[in-house]
C-alpha cells in the first residue's frame, strides 16, 4: 500500500481578469507522505495559496487531479466534498479567525459542533489536551481579544487539530506574528507533527519552516521545484 497521503497530478489554475488570462499554475506535480511536514515557499503572488485553496477542496482547478487517500476530490460534489473536508482536513491560516465571544477552549469546540458530535467529554478532553500541547494551559478560559497574536495564533493550530484530521493545511501560518511569536508555532508544529503524527502542507515565506520539514519546494513561474 502507497504511503503517499497526497498526489497532485498535472495541476493548472487560470483566472480571467478583464480580456486577460492569468496563468497562475502551469503543470504542478507533488507527492506528500502521510505523516510528513512540507513546505512550499516562493514570492508573494506565486500561487501558494492557490495550490493550498485547490488541495484543500476551497477552489476548484481548471485542470488536473489531487487525489488525497487515493480519492480525486475534483471529482465530488459540493456536499461530497464538504463532508470531505471536515473529516480529513485541518485549516490554518495567517489570521486565526477565533470567534471573539468564545474562550480559547469553546473556539475548539466549534469543529465538534459544525459536525454534530455530541459526546461532550470527549472533544472536552481533546481540547483541554492541545491547549496543554501549545502552553496555553492556564489561559484556556480567555478570550481572543485577552490574547496575544502568538497565543490566538497557537489556540487556530489546536483547533485545526482538534478533531486529529490527517492532513492539516498552512497559509503563511507566521504571517502575522513577530520573529520570536513565529519560532514558537514553527516549534510547535514540529512537536505536535512528531506526537500526532499529522501531516503538515505548509505555504509560507519564512524560510525557518524549510528546517523543521521532510521536503521543501519553491513555486515559479507557475511551475514547483524542489528545494
Amino acid at each position: 500500500m502507497s504511503n503517499e497521503i497526497l498526489i497532485v497530478e498535472n495541476l493548472h489554475k487560470y483566472f480571467q481578469s478583464g480580456g486577460t488570462i492569468l496563468k497562475v499554475l502551469q503543470g504542478i506535480d507533488l507527492k506528500v507522505l502521510k505523516g510528513s511536514i512540507v513546505t512550499i515557499t516562493g514570492e508573494s503572488g506565486v500561487g501558494k495559496s492557490t495550490l493550498l485553496s485547490l488541495i484543500g477542496g476551497i477552489d476548484t482547478p481548471t485542470d488536473g487531479k489531487i487525489k488525497i487517500k487515493g480519492l480525486d476530490i475534483t471529482e465530488l460534489n459540493e456536499e461530497e466534498l464538504s463532508k470531505f473536508r471536515a473529516e480529513t482536513l485541518g485549516f490554518v491560516f495567517q489570521f486565526h479567525f477565533l470567534l471573539p465571544e468564545l474562550t480559547a477552549l469553546e473556539n475548539l469546540f466549534v469543529p465538534f459542533l459544525i459536525k454534530g458530535y455530541k459526546n461532550r467529554n470527549n472533544f472536552y478532553k481533546k481540547s483541554i489536551e492541545l491547549l496543554e500541547e501549545v502552553g496555553l494551559e492556564k489561559r484556556w478560559h480567555h478570550k481572543p481579544s485577552e490574547l496575544s497574536g502568538g497565543e490566538c495564533q497557537r489556540v487556530a493550530l489546536s483547533r485545526a487539530l482538534v478533531k486529529n484530521p490527517e492532513i492539516v493545511i498552512a497559509d503563511e501560518p507566521t504571517g502575522n506574528l513577530d520573529e520570536k511569536n513565529s519560532k514558537v508555532v514553527i516549534k510547535l508544529i514540529k512537536n505536535l507533527n512528531k506526537k500526532y503524527g499529522n501531516t503538515f502542507i505548509i505555504a509560507s515565506h519564512n524560510l525557518e519552516f524549510t528546517k523543521i520539514s521532510d521536503e521543501s519546494y519553491v513555486i515559479k513561474n507557475g511551475k514547483i521545484y524542489k528545494l
